[in-house]
């Protein structure tokens, strides 16, 4: 009890939450006795751990804080994935929480026996005594493929109130036994004769209406849609798994696209998260049934909206974190804590954003695609690096030195990762045809790249900003103008939420894509103005108010000298703004606004103690439905480690990690937190 130790669905043991180690990456142990071709297909491991190279803040423009002077404390961030909790709060301002595992069925809706014979009364010229026979026979007729069981009533005279409640007459008294559905006839005509015929009074003939009624396969029955709303929403619940693969697996079981599983904004992968999904016209026991088969997935709290969910509709994020290894005074936690919930804290994109390796940050293959340099970011998403797990070492070693991508596309067990999609791209265009290869990249994927370098950009001036200015308003700084601030995420994920709309309206139909961007092109300037000396002097505003633009083709930069960092900064990787006015526009940047700086007015703490690295402190959302209590905490006498536990709200898309980075003052990277947890247990 409370430590990860209960089995899930069907007696599954559940996924044991221990110690960060990538080296226990979940999926690595599936690859040594993979058949490929036909053929056993193993791996060896390297004999010698080799060195991990993996990305800092300083390398990806993070470096200042708001309060440099107060001394920060240690404390170890994702000991445990279950340390480490989100809860999306929806536009409402609502905390989403699982709590509710009910499947919505679809089910006919009785009819009043009065109100049938009523019905069938008034439909008695349409469907006589005969016709009814026909009907009752072929409910209770075998089912046989070889010939056509169906009853036809011609209603053309009726409109479309009579047609639905013959709809409901066979829905009401055959339960599923027989199924309706109206079609359109066209008139017979013979051979050489117009598509449509015409009287002598030039009027065409009217395309009669029928009802057909039929004999449905076994396991078939009426597949109307008998739910409130098109789009069905519903809680996702996840423990150590990517957004993009929860999508991307209920997409497959359901025969979507991955584009057509929504979702307002990606969650932590080592965390317990709880989120909105949207799919549209899937009953809920499909949907359950494809989230069924994921490890570690539960899904609940089904609902129904006539609007889809797009990227960004959420007001933020919940926080409960729980920071172990905590050796420092209480008093001099408390005084961080507090000058943090003062001060905020610099709105940085965290490490997240940039990949996992220094050797190749994602950045570094944004700059390649803005460039237009298709081969070298091809090259680089392929290119080997030094925290690979075993069976993606491999690959990419492989690849780089015989380029022969369909070999090494072949070591792949499943379509989940880039790099094969990659790879499935150059062995089916070509190994010289790197533009058409990356189209083989959803669209989404292909855009974090792009987007990373934007990131970059953004804290780089952050800090410099910071740095020279500290934490004082100066002429020039940007601020949304009165009435755009309802939605810090709104205008910080433009580009993600211009590809999806772009992929919806593509989906749907045919639109002018000149249009659409002309549409936005500018609007985003619009949504911010320049402080004066004057505002400024007024005291009504301070520095969580200032914006600091993405840097795109049209957006607005500031009218101080912090505007020309933006160019200067681009220059260095021979670009411009101009420039990022792509001719693809997948990579097209128009640009985007993001908070400088983020308070936290509601942050809550506590302390409590523990005794062993595997207790659980938090729990979750499942824990909760199911009452497992987390573990009891210890006496003073027997407890070995102290842990602070964080409760707080973030806006959509500020970084909880960069939150923490203020009160640690120190780096929050994966291999410095594994560092100090290992220093810590040693102790």
């Amino acid at each position: 009890m409370g430590k990860d130790r209960g089995r899930g669905r069907g007696g599954r043991r559940n996924f044991q939450s221990k110690p960060y180690n990538k080296n226990n990456w979940r999926d690595q142990k599936k690859e040594y006795a993979k058949h490929i071709n036909g053929k056993p297909h193993s791996f060896t491991r390297n004999k010698q751990p080799q060195p991990k190279c993996t990305l800092r803040e300083n390398q990806v423009g993070i470096t200042e804080f708001t309060n440099p002077d107060l001394a920060g404390f240690t404390g170890v961030l994702k000991s445990r994935f279950s340390d480490f909790h989100v809860n999306e709060i929806n536009t409402d301002g609502h905390v989403l929480q699982l709590n509710d595992l009910n499947v919505p069925k679809q089910e006919i809706q009785p009819v009043d026996a009065a109100q049938l014979e009523e019905w069938r009364k008034k439909l008695e010229t349409i469907i006589d005594d005969g016709v009814w026979q026909q009907i009752a026979d072929l409910s209770t007729a075998k089912y046989d493929a070889k010939i056509d069981q169906n009853v036809d009533v011609e209603v053309t005279s009726l409109d479309k109130e009579q047609r639905t409640q013959i709809h409901q007459l066979i829905k009401q008294l055959y339960n599923g036994k027989l199924i309706s559905k109206t079609l359109d006839q066209q008139p017979q005509q013979s051979q050489g004769e117009q598509q449509q015929q015409v009287s002598s009074e030039g009027e065409v003939s009217e395309v009669k209406k029928l009802i057909r009624i039929s004999k449905p396969k076994p396991g078939r029955s009426d597949n109307r849609w008998n739910f409130p709303a098109e789009y069905v929403n519903f809680l996702v619940h996840k423990m150590n798994v990517d957004t993009s693969e929860v999508a991307a697996t209920i997409a497959s079981r359901l025969n979507l696209r991955p584009s057509q599983v929504n979702y307002c904004g990606t969650k932590d992968k080592r965390a317990k998260t709880t989120q909105s999904f949207c799919i549209k016209r899937r009953t809920p026991e499909a949907i359950a049934q494809a989230a069924r088969i994921m490890r570690n997935v539960y899904i609940g709290n089904f609902s129904f909206k006539p609007q889809t969910l797009k990227l960004g509709d959420l007001q933020g994020n919940r926080f409960r974190i729980a920071l172990r290894h905590i050796t420092q005074q209480q008093e001099q936690i408390e005084l961080a804590l507090q000058s943090l919930k003062e001060r905020g804290f610099i709105n940085y994109y965290g490490l997240q954003r940039f990949g996992n390796s220094a050797s190749v940050p994602t950045y570094e293959i944004g700059i390649a695609l803005l460039k237009r340099d298709y081969k070298l970011a091809c090259e680089l998403i392929l290119k080997p690096r030094d925290n690979d797990v075993e069976f993606m070492r491999v690959i990419r070693e492989a690849w780089w030195q015989n380029r022969d991508s369909a070999a090494a596309a072949a070591k792949f067990y499943n379509n989940k990762y880039i790099e094969k999609k990659l790879l499935d791209g150059l062995a089916s265009f070509g190994e010289s045809d790197y533009s058409a290869a990356l189209r083989r990249i959803p669209r989404n994927m292909l855009l974090l790249y792009p987007h990373a370098y934007q990131s970059l950009i953004f804290n780089r001036i952050a800090s410099r900003r910071i740095k020279q200015f500290g934490l004082q308003l100066i002429p020039g700084d940007l601020i949304y103008v009165e009435g755009e601030d309802n939605n810090i995420e709104q205008l910080a994920v433009t580009e993600e939420a211009a590809t999806d709309a772009e992929e919806t309206a593509e989906d749907e139909m045919e639109v002018d894509a000149d249009s659409l961007m002309a549409e936005q092109e500018s609007i985003y300037k619009r949504k911010v103005r320049p402080l004066t000396a004057e505002d400024i002097a007024s005291d009504k505003y301070n520095l969580s108010d200032v914006v600091l633009p993405l840097p795109g083709y049209d957006i607005t930069y500031p009218s101080n000298e912090c505007g020309a960092w933006y160019e200067e900064l681009l220059a260095e990787d021979g670009l411009s703004s101009e420039q990022l006015r792509h001719k693809e526009k997948t990579y097209a940047l128009g640009g985007a606004y993001r908070k400088l700086l983020i308070k936290t007015d509601d942050l809550k703490w506590s302390f409590r103690r523990y005794s062993t690295p595997e207790d659980t402190l938090i729990a979750s959302d499942w824990e909760q439905l199911k009452n497992i209590e987390v573990t009891p905490e210890p006496v003073e006498s027997e407890s070995k480690y102290r842990a602070l536990l964080l409760e707080f709200t973030l806006p959509a898309a500020a970084y909880a990690t960069m939150f923490l980075r203020e009160l640690f003052k120190q780096d929050t990277s994966t291999a410095a937190q594994m560092l100090l947890e290992q220093e810590e247990l040693l102790k």
